[in-house]
């Protein structure tokens, strides 16, 4: 029998996490073996997003190159140098990285050197220019914190340590008396990119959380799909399934039967029905009680169901003590034999039985039929044979197999 379904515990996992994260709880990082999860899932969902973003940055390094010819000549071929020969491969080569599942563990780290080489660059481009022109580096730098941190949607953690980083390098540079400008613009540009770097740790925040609120909801709802498919599955054995033996029951055999017949009428191949009956089990119920009757029949049924061995052979309860073994694409001759194992099997099984006729111990009675594809008329006419057959094996003796062929040539033996 199918056991219940239980709870998984993933879901328990799921269901504490989310109900957290639904309740503001601050911290965003989980533990365990959720948390390498969720970093696989965040990699792979975003992955295409974050190299079209270092894409478009590379094309933005290159487009905004016009910046640098507003610096005289004397220093433009530095900040060219640094542009294009320094930052834009750079750039390039992390995309490329990016691209690359089996690196997928350090995509947040490889952005925030994305972001943390993007903003040494400009900011070493702005120390080299000697006039006011170095300001457009340096408002350049919230920007850089803008496309890296948001666009390219680097986690909290590690845009929490690109802001510190930017902030404190920036504020290093332009608090040097020996940067150009004055004292009040140096202020104001270092005020913009605090502000700005907090502005994008809220963002990156906000859609860190919203991430792994989705991936939590995503799971969920595939757990509930697959308790679906478990509990219709259950449901599905449930209705095959004899409530006692736990072999196919009567409907799932009438179904399985006229499938193997129609089939076989279409392939032009054999099919064969076994029909069993436990001998003498009024008796045995009368005898032992109708419980251990009913352990009589679950052993029986079990023994049977060990030479359902094809895919498409099924063992089924027929009713009562009587029971069924369905052999698509097998002679007469071949299932005859496969009935004698079951009656040998059976008997070995030594059950007592001390009311019995034909034994001290249970026994079986089959009764074995089968239609070539040339002979095939319809499903009744294969069970009344082997119910004829049944009935043969029990008035020669019981504790035996007889077929349909040697009922017709009146041979007992």
């Amino acid at each position: 029998m199918t056991p219940p379904l239980r709870v998984t515990s993933e879901r328990v996992l799921y269901e504490s996490a989310l109900q957290a994260s639904r309740s503001w709880h601050w911290r965003l990082p989980w533990t365990g073996q959720l948390e390498t999860d969720f970093q696989q899932y965040y990699a792979g969902r975003y992955r295409s997003q974050m190299v079209l973003g270092l894409v478009v940055g590379a094309l933005a390094i290159l487009v905004s190159a016009f910046e640098d010819f507003l610096i005289p000549a004397g220093q433009r071929e530095i900040l060219l140098f640094i542009r294009l020969g320094l930052v834009l491969p750079a750039v390039l080569v992390l995309a490329w990285l990016i691209s690359r599942p089996a690196l997928s563990q350090w995509q947040q780290f490889i952005l925030m050197l994305s972001t943390l080489g993007g903003a040494a660059a400009f900011l070493l481009m702005a120390f080299f220019v000697t006039s006011s022109f170095g300001r457009i580096y340096i408002d350049t730098l919230m920007l850089i914190q803008i496309f890296g941190l948001t666009l390219l949607r680097q986690q909290f953690s590690y845009a929490a340590v690109c802001v510190l980083l930017i902030v404190a390098v920036a504020s290093a540079v332009l608090l040097l008396p020996d940067f150009p400008g004055a004292q009040s613009d140096k202020l104001i540009g270092l005020m913009l990119i605090v502000f700005a770097g907090l502005l994008c740790l809220v963002a990156n925040y906000m859609m860190e959380r919203s991430a792994r609120l989705d991936y939590l909801q995503q799971r969920l709802l595939e757990q509930g799909q697959q308790d679906l498919e478990k509990a219709n599955s259950h449901l599905q054995q449930l209705l095959r399934s004899d409530a006692l033996t736990g072999i196919a029951n009567r409907r799932h055999f009438d179904a399985r039967l006229d499938e193997e017949f129609r089939r076989a009428a279409r392939s032009h191949t054999p099919v064969a029905l076994l029909m069993v009956d436990v001998d003498s089990f009024k008796q045995y119920n009368d005898s032992y009680g109708h419980q251990a009757g009913d352990d009589a029949l679950t052993r029986v049924a079990q023994s049977l169901a060990l030479f359902a061995r094809r895919p498409g052979d099924v063992a089924a309860r027929y009713g009562g003590e009587e029971f069924a073994l369905i052999l698509p694409g097998s002679s007469e001759a071949d299932a005859l034999a496969i009935a004698e194992e079951v009656v040998t099997y059976v008997y070995e099984q030594n059950m007592p039985h001390r009311t019995a006729r034909a034994s001290d111990r249970v026994t079986v009675s089959i009764g074995v039929a089968a239609l070539q594809s040339a002979e095939l008329a319809d499903v009744a006419e294969l069970i009344a044979q082997a119910d004829q057959a049944l009935y043969f094996a029990k008035s020669s003796g019981r504790n035996r197999a007889r077929s349909w062929s040697a009922l017709q040539q009146g041979s007992g033996a």
